[in-house]
C-alpha cells in the first residue's frame, strides 16, 4: 500500500480494487490535517488500515485495540450503514462508497 500526499489517496498496486471515499472528523481529521482521503480495498478492514497506516503509529494506536479491531469508541458507518467492528474483514466494498469513521462521543 502506498500513500500519496499530493491527491490525498492511498493506492494499492492491484488493478480494480474498489476506491471508497473515507470522510473524517475532530481527531483523525487533525491528526492527518484532511477531512478526507481515498482508499483502494476490498474490505472495510482493509480501508480501516489503510487510514491507520497513512496516519502513522500513533493514529493507529489511537483507532484500532491490541486485536487489530476497531477500538469500541469510535463508529463506523458505510454508505449510511452502521458497521460492526467484529466483521469489517468480510464486509466488501464498491467503487464509490463512503466510509465514515466516527470519534469517540464525549459530553456532559
Amino acid at each position: 500500500m502506498k500513500f500519496d500526499t499530493t491527491l490525498c489517496r492511498i493506492t494499492n498496486a492491484v488493478p480494480g480494487t474498489p476506491k471508497i471515499l473515507v470522510k473524517l472528523y475532530t481527531t483523525l481529521k487533525l491528526r492527518l490535517n484532511k477531512s478526507q482521503l481515498w482508499v483502494e480495498g476490498k474490505t472495510a478492514g482493509d480501508a480501516l488500515r489503510g487510514v491507520a497506516q497513512a496516519a502513522g503509529p500513533e493514529t493507529m494506536e489511537l483507532i484500532l485495540d491490541e486485536e487489530g479491531l476497531l477500538r469500541n469508541e469510535f463508529l463506523l458507518t458505510l454508505d449510511s450503514e452502521v458497521l460492526d467492528r467484529r466483521s469489517l474483514d468480510q464486509i466488501e466494498l464498491k467503487d464509490g462508497s463512503v466510509l465514515h469513521i466516527f470519534p469517540p462521543i464525549s459530553g456532559g
